[in-house]
C-alpha cells in the first residue's frame, strides 16, 4: 500500500513526463482471477439471480451511501441523457467508486468496462460482478466474447461505459488523452458516445493524510453521433476528438483557467 499523497506525486510526475496511461497505483495481481472462456459476460441461471440480488441488497444501496455521504454528488446535463437507450459512456477515471456516481447520475442499465485485474476473488470482486463489470482480457477468444456482451447488451438498451483515458489517477483534474476503444465500439455498434467528466468541489475537511476532501460534480454532456458520410476510422478520430474538447472546455469552465500539462504543453 502507497499513501495518496504518494499516487498524487506519481500522477505528477508522470503528467511531467507526457505520460497518461500509467497506472500509478500498486496492482496487486494476486487478488485476480484470470479473464477466461468461461467468465460469465451474460450471465444466466443461478448466477443471473445472485448477481441481481448482490446489485440490489449491497451494491445500490453503497451507491446511495456514497453519493449522499461522501462523494455529495451533484449531476448537471441530465437533460442530454433523454430519448437515450443504448449508448457507450466515457468518463475520467478519478476514483476507485467513480463507477457508482455515474451509476446515480445515469440511472439507466450500466455495464462497465474494466482491466482485468479488476475481477478479483474477493468480496469487492464479487459486488463488482454484481455490479456489471465486462472485464477485458489478454486472450483473442476471449476478446471475441467480450465484443459479443458489448453488442449484446446495446441491443437491450443499456450504457456501456467506457473509461478511455484508460488508467485511474487519483482526484486528477485534467482531461487526459484517450484511447481509440470506446469510439471504435460506438461506431461498430452504431450508438452515440456520452461523454462525462466528474469535476471537484471543495470543502472544508482535511482526510486522515492531511489532504483535502474533494466533493464530486458529474457533467453530463451532449452525445456524439457519428457521421454515416465518413469512414469507420475517420469517426473514429473525429469522436474521439470531440469528446476529449468537452472534456476540456467543461474543465476550463469549471476551475476557470486554461488546460495545461505539468510536460509544457497544452496537450502532450
Amino acid at each position: 500500500m502507497i499513501s495518496r499523497k504518494e499516487v498524487i506525486d506519481r500522477c505528477k510526475n508522470c503528467e511531467r513526463q507526457g505520460i497518461f496511461d500509467e497506472h500509478v497505483d500498486p496492482i496487486d495481481y494476486s487478488l485476480a482471477i484470470k479473464v477466461d472462456e468461461n467468465y460469465a459476460y451474460i450471465p444466466h441461471g443461478k448466477e443471473k439471480a445472485k448477481r441481481a440480488l448482490q446489485k440490489f441488497f449491497v451494491v445500490d444501496l453503497y451507491c446511495g451511501f456514497l453519493n449522499k455521504f461522501k462523494t455529495k454528488t451533484v449531476i448537471k446535463g441530465k437533460e442530454n441523457l433523454k430519448n437515450l437507450n443504448s449508448a457507450i459512456v466515457t468518463c475520467n477515471h478519478v476514483f476507485i467508486f467513480d463507477c457508482l456516481v455515474l451509476m446515480k447520475g445515469l440511472k439507466h442499465k450500466i455495464k462497465y468496462t474494466v482491466a482485468e485485474f479488476n475481477n478479483r476473488k474477493d468480496f469487492l470482486g464479487e459486488m463488482m460482478r454484481a455490479g456489471g463489470i465486462l472485464p477485458f482480457s489478454s486472450k483473442p477468444k476471449v476478446m471475441k466474447k467480450f465484443n459479443e456482451a458489448v453488442s449484446y447488451y446495446l441491443k437491450k438498451n443499456n450504457f456501456v461505459v467506457f473509461y478511455p483515458e484508460q488508467a485511474m489517477w487519483y482526484m486528477y483534474e485534467k482531461p487526459r488523452p484517450f484511447k481509440n476503444g470506446a469510439f471504435h465500439y460506438a461506431v461498430k455498434n452504431n450508438v452515440p458516445v456520452i461523454p462525462t467528466f466528474i469535476t471537484f468541489r471543495d470543502s472544508d475537511k482535511l482526510d486522515k493524510e492531511g489532504l483535502p476532501v474533494k466533493y464530486f460534480t458529474l457533467h453530463i454532456m451532449p452525445p456524439i453521433y457519428k457521421d454515416n458520410n465518413l469512414s469507420d476510422a475517420e469517426n473514429v478520430k473525429i469522436m474521439k476528438e470531440k469528446n476529449y474538447l468537452l472534456c476540456k472546455e467543461k474543465y476550463e469552465e469549471v476551475y476557470k483557467k486554461p488546460l495545461k500539462y505539468l510536460c509544457g504543453e497544452e496537450k502532450c
